[in-house]
């Protein structure tokens, strides 16, 4: 299930700072606890991702390059999407019921909070992703383990991200699905580099065609493909236009 929130601007000339993903996390938990206290706290506390959010769409907008995104827009919009109608329902009412939305010195009010009608989901899919796929591994440097980030250029980055998605799967559903195997081609990927908190993630907005099991498929389109998709990570669309189309 997924809705689309339409932020307005406060002021004229609001600056979006460039890296807003936990502060939206967190606001979107605020949401949730003035409506159902005990499920944001279990959304919160529990080890599976149950809801992702996009990039803050801005569609007229000016870049400042050390200080941020200047909005030229009447509105932005914000994507959040869960496997999980209840969540959905909390937060599309804590919206409703408190509409402001403050990121750094820059604040922004819901107008309008709208369901989306879901997409077909089958064995083939053409995604775009609507926030970058993060795709972590452990590696040895200098007789260290040391995280690090993958991109779809890396020979473990499918391998990995496979065994995301079915960790992440059966975490949320205490099973595995019946159909495991699952295919991407990444027709067009662009790295971005993301911080939250005091961490940066390295991250691949992306346009691939899925091919495989439809139960991973839908999974990933509701609550994002690969890891930490509830920091606004790995959040998809479909689309049917030429790849080549696509803004990243």
């Amino acid at each position: 299930m997924r809705i689309e929130v339409k932020l307005r601007p406060a002021e004229e000339g609001t600056v979006l700072p460039f890296n807003y993903n936990y502060e939206v996390y967190t606001q979107i938990l605020n949401k949730m606890y003035l409506v159902s206290p005990e499920l944001a706290r279990d959304v919160e506390t529990s080890h599976a991702d149950y809801f992702t959010f996009s990039r803050i769409m801005v569609r007229k907008r000016e870049l400042l390059p050390e200080q941020g995104i200047r909005v030229l827009s009447d509105d932005v919009s914000l994507y959040i999407s869960s496997h999980s109608p209840d969540v959905i329902k909390a937060i599309a009412e804590g919206f409703i019921d408190d509409p402001l939305l403050k990121i750094g010195n820059a604040a922004f009010i819901a107008e309008d909070v709208k369901v989306l009608r879901e997409p077909n989901i089958g064995r083939e899919v053409l995604f775009s992703t609507l926030s970058p796929i993060l795709v972590r591994t452990v590696k040895f440097v200098d007789g260290r383990m040391k995280i690090w980030d993958l991109y779809p250029s890396d020979e473990m980055f499918f391998d990995k991200l496979r065994k995301v998605m079915l960790m992440r799967y059966s975490t949320l559903y205490g099973e595995m699905p019946d159909d495991k195997d699952f295919h991407l081609e990444v027709l067009k990927f662009k790295p971005v580099r993301i911080l939250v908190r005091d961490t940066y993630f390295r991250s691949s907005l992306m346009v691939f065609r899925y091919t495989g099991s439809k139960e991973i498929a839908l999974f990933g389109y509701e609550t994002g493909f690969g890891e930490k998709t509830r920091y606004g990570f790995g959040m998809v669309k479909v689309i049917d236009s030429e790849p080549g189309r696509e803004d990243l």
